[in-house]
């Protein structure tokens, strides 16, 4: 999520939480009314049906079971906030310019409102939306058994290290399903390099 939001990020990117006036907590109804609310701003903004809107969002549930929505819109016009009410039609917006210490830290700031109360959605349900337009971050992966990474090189924005479990190779004769894989632990170390 951090990587989409740092590949799109812009001047122009707003984060924008919208909530209903009522306690709305059906999240089919919710979502039928955000789709809406994305297609009439679109059309408002563009003068087009093509969707032009570039966004990030996710579904929350407020303390009183409410459900509301935090989304990124990048490359956003300015908009006032009262016509962006009325575009909504369902309660309050709010919406504010992402000032953010440093740029590198934009999507790792930004995803924790992705991230929050995952387990408690309805894994039935849609919880993240975005739009298909956005440009798509490049992650290089490397296999290597070089022990030695430098983290402290100045490129690197972000690192972090933890093992997994891999199947091991297995040999399949006679072809024979074999029911008793073997894992084994395999380190990953993620970094996040500064754009040369």
């Amino acid at each position: 999520m951090s990587r989409l939001i740092d590949c799109n990020f812009d001047d122009k990117t707003k984060f924008m939480t919208l909530t209903f006036k009522e306690n709305i907590q059906d999240i089919d109804f919710s979502n039928n009314e955000f789709t809406n609310f994305i297609r009439r701003l679109n059309y408002k903004l563009y003068g087009v049906k093509k969707a032009m809107l570039k966004y990030i969002a996710v579904w929350e549930i407020q303390k009183r079971g409410a459900i509301h929505y935090h989304i990124i819109f990048f490359d956003f016009p300015f908009v006032k906030a009262k016509q962006l009410e009325k575009i909504w039609g369902n309660g309050y917006i709010k919406i504010n310019k992402i000032d953010v210490d440093s740029k590198e830290n934009r999507g790792r700031y930004l995803s924790k409102y992705f991230s929050k109360d995952v387990d408690e959605k309805d894994y039935k349900k849609k919880s993240f939306f975005k739009s298909k337009n956005l440009k798509k971050p490049k992650v290089y992966k490397m296999l290597t058994d070089v022990v030695d990474v430098n983290i402290k090189d100045p490129k690197v924005i972000y690192s972090k290290e933890y093992t997994r479990l891999i199947p091991e190779k297995q040999v399949i004769r006679n072809d024979e399903e074999l029911t008793n894989k073997k894992f084994k632990q395999s380190r990953v170390i993620y970094l996040k390099m500064r754009k040369e």
